[in-house]
């Protein structure tokens, strides 16, 4: 989610109840200590209690494959102030893993729990340690090796993407497979990928036994969807499906956050950014993406989108409740 789920994105997805934590994105580790204004700059949290406005705790996450390095930025960001270090063993991207980061890690279970055992020993049980990993690199064979390594390292909870590295975001996900993972190993699995809708959602959790999913991309595409979740989990009601106006008005807002510290050409893409994730499963983002896309200025977007700018502060109001189907469980970002 490198680009996209930064400090306004995880307010604005964390106003509404939902979500119990939210993950950085990925800070890259390469083979120095960073200094503090990169970890502040990627986890502006930091200097808030580590939590949304809200009070959902943020998790920061490193992304690299040296042990030695790990370690000494994990401490760097304990010292910081970090609650919680996640591993990303999971990134599908080619340039990331042309660098030995990311999901190239999972070709050799031994680097995996090299890397979390740096960490882990690192910063001690002063913080959790917690992992991402895919179902493997370009075959599934080593997944449960992967999965027991990185829980032998010292990892206190693994999420697990339910497609290889080079299925990328490909349907289908294959969640029965994270159950053959949660069934062998002690600490606690959760369940991630494709999980777009509430029945999305149930299936995942149904194939995969496991409690807890992470919702990545379908937050970004419908970032009410964690609030409906909850909602079904509580009282067994179906809220309606996100309607565009609600969407509009999350974007909206996102770009009265950022246009308080970046340029506005900047601004622009990185709502365009989201509007991208939007439209995968939403004919009328999509008409919407296809009429804005060449638009450069964020007075012209924002009216494209069918919406006027907002000021900080603004939420969309609550839909109104129906009826609907059985409970699931809480979700992530």
């Amino acid at each position: 989610m490198e680009g996209v789920i930064d400090a306004h994105a995880r307010d604005l997805l964390t106003r509404r109840p939902g979500f119990d934590w939210a993950v950085t994105e990925f800070v890259r580790v390469v083979d120095a200590r960073l200094p503090p204004k990169v970890f502040l700059r990627h986890c502006p949290e930091l200097a808030t209690g580590v939590t949304t406005p809200t009070g959902v705790p943020v998790a920061l996450q490193l992304l690299g494959s040296d042990p030695g390095a790990l370690a000494a930025n994990a401490e760097q960001a304990r010292d910081l102030g970090a609650s919680a270090i996640d591993l990303n063993f999971g990134c599908p991207a080619k340039l990331v893993n042309r660098h030995d980061g990311g999901a190239s890690l999972l070709r050799d279970p031994r680097r995996v729990q090299a890397a979390v055992a740096a960490v882990h020993n690192a910063v001690g049980d002063t913080i959790p340690v917690t992992a991402k990993i895919r179902l493997g690199f370009s075959h599934r064979r080593l997944a449960l090796a992967c999965a027991q390594a990185a829980a032998d390292g010292g990892a206190t909870q693994l999420v697990v993407h339910a497609r290889t590295r080079d299925e990328g975001y490909r349907p289908p996900a294959h969640w029965e497979w994270i159950g053959r993972i949660r069934r062998h190993l002690p600490i606690p699995v959760v369940a991630n990928g494709d999980i777009w809708s509430l029945e999305d959602y149930w299936k995942a959790r149904t194939l995969s036994g496991c409690r807890d999913v992470m919702l990545g991309r379908g937050a970004l595409a419908d970032p009410l969807l964690a609030h409906r979740i909850q909602h079904w989990l509580n009282t067994g009601e179906r809220l309606p499906d996100t309607q565009w106006q609600g969407r509009a008005s999350i974007l909206a807002e996102y770009a009265a956050l950022q246009r308080s510290t970046l340029p506005e050409r900047i601004v622009t893409s990185l709502v365009k950014q989201w509007l991208n994730h939007m439209r995968y499963r939403d004919d009328e983002a999509e008409r919407r993406f296809q009429a804005v896309k060449r638009i450069n200025d964020l007075e012209g977007l924002l009216a494209g989108l069918g919406h006027a700018p907002q000021e900080p502060g603004h939420t969309p109001r609550e839909p109104r409740h129906t009826t609907g189907a059985p409970a699931g469980t809480l979700s992530h970002v």
